[in-house]
């Protein structure tokens, strides 16, 4: 029996759920389908897609492995007339895989997003660069976000690469609030691998509400986000599970604290309590405390019946300090709020042999410069309008803005 035959035995393909949207989410419902829904998980050697259609209709889905040569229809599995479509492979090769899924009666609603194995966790500490992008919190915010990254050159107006060896950090905080989250991070996930083929960089450092839903906290989800969830009839946290969503995997390798050349980048900020780590000591315990039974368990249903795990208050307390305290590096926001922390600023940046601290978390009108530009704040009330763009010129860094159209601004002295 052939690979392709082994597959197609092997498969397990059904509707979900029957029927058209709820009437609430009809007018969205174009906005549900592809990227928008996808849902992708490996659990040992088999792998589970589920996604959206615009309208009912039977689903299809084709697996392709990159650089085989096999024909797409011979892997091709089908499910019936639905708006929610799952399937189940056993994986045909090692590598990269290309999906190919959509409706089976449209043109349109038909998608393709290529699975990555999990990668190596990345170096917290890089060289300069001559060009470094940052982006603030983005909710969710996918057509803002794309907008500015195109009118910054680093996207084309097909939502892909053109930057180049450019660096593009992404400071946290892709989740909740806005509507077209899962869209995001899958748009992220392709990105990173098509800036690397170019020879630049797509980094994400994790936030406070990555941390918040890998830990089911789920206050600030969309209603839409919501929606995905119950279309495939799971916790929305189970949609991006760290152990087996390609998505959770795949943000579980993740630093919290980065360096590239002088310039430190943290979603919250480096206060004194976490100056006390080293770049490497702090990504090693975020790693290890992420892999811990302890922190998989905050992501499950309150009601989940699991024997229990013996660890003492002060080992707890240091966790949760570590990912939920207010001077934690992913909820700090006293640089931002205050004026009188230059000292403490100063003394973070020489820990750190960096020159200026970029940082997000604390929402203002504009990106600015604060403590006579030795820290730059980029988080913004309107998520994703604006990007800060780092020039090297003449030795030292020149901090300008782009906004969704116009050329870059100058940032002003604070």
């Amino acid at each position: 029996m052939g690979r392709s035959a082994i597959l197609l035995a092997a498969a397990l393909s059904a509707a979900i759920w029957q029927g058209g949207l709820p009437a609430a989410a009809t007018q969205n419902m174009t906005l549900l389908h592809g990227e928008y829904g996808l849902y992708v998980a490996e659990a040992g050697d088999t792998i589970q897609v589920r996604w959206l259609t615009a309208v009912p209709d039977s689903g299809f889905l084709t697996i392709g492995v990159i650089g085989s040569g096999l024909a797409a229809d011979e892997i091709r599995l089908t499910t019936g007339r639905s708006q929610a479509h799952a399937a189940s492979f056993l994986r045909p090769a090692d590598g990269p895989l290309t999906l190919r899924y959509g409706a089976v009666g449209s043109d349109e609603d038909r998608h393709q997003t290529t699975i990555w194995p999990v990668p190596e966790r990345p170096p917290t500490g890089l060289g300069p660069v001559d060009s470094l992008f940052v982006v603030g919190d983005v909710h969710g915010e996918f057509d803002t976000l794309t907008a500015v990254l195109e009118n910054a050159g680093l996207i084309d107006s097909d939502t892909r690469w053109s930057g180049g060896r450019n660096h593009l950090v992404f400071l946290g905080d892709l989740f909740d609030r806005g509507s077209d989250v899962t869209r995001t991070l899958w748009f992220i996930y392709g990105l990173e691998r098509q800036a690397e083929a170019a020879g630049g960089r797509v980094h994400v450092v994790l936030g406070n509400h990555e941390i918040m839903v890998l830990t089911a906290d789920l206050r600030y989800v969309s209603e839409k986000e919501r929606l995905i969830a119950d279309l495939h009839e799971m916790p929305y946290a189970r949609l991006f599970d760290i152990r087996r969503s390609v998505l959770g995997t795949w943000l579980a390798t993740k630093p919290g604290l980065i360096r590239i050349g002088e310039v430190l980048l943290a979603h919250g900020g480096v206060g004194r309590d976490f100056a006390v780590y080293s770049l490497q000591a702090f990504d090693d315990t975020l790693a290890a405390f992420m892999s811990e039974e302890v922190f998989y368990r905050w992501s499950l249903p309150a009601d989940t019946v699991l024997p229990r795990i013996v660890m003492d208050s002060t080992a707890l307390e240091r966790r949760l300090d570590f990912f939920f305290g207010e001077n934690s590096v992913f909820w700090h926001r006293s640089y931002v709020q205050a004026d009188t922390l230059h000292e403490e600023l100063r003394r973070v940046l020489d820990r750190f042999e960096s020159e200026l601290h970029v940082v997000a978390h604390t929402p203002a009108h504009d990106i600015a410069r604060r403590y006579e530009g030795e820290l730059l704040a980029v988080d913004l009330n309107a998520p994703a309008t604006q990007l800060l763009f780092l020039s090297q010129e003449a030795g030292r860094l020149r901090p300008f803005r782009y906004g969704t159209e116009g050329p870059p601004e100058p940032l002003q002295p604070d």
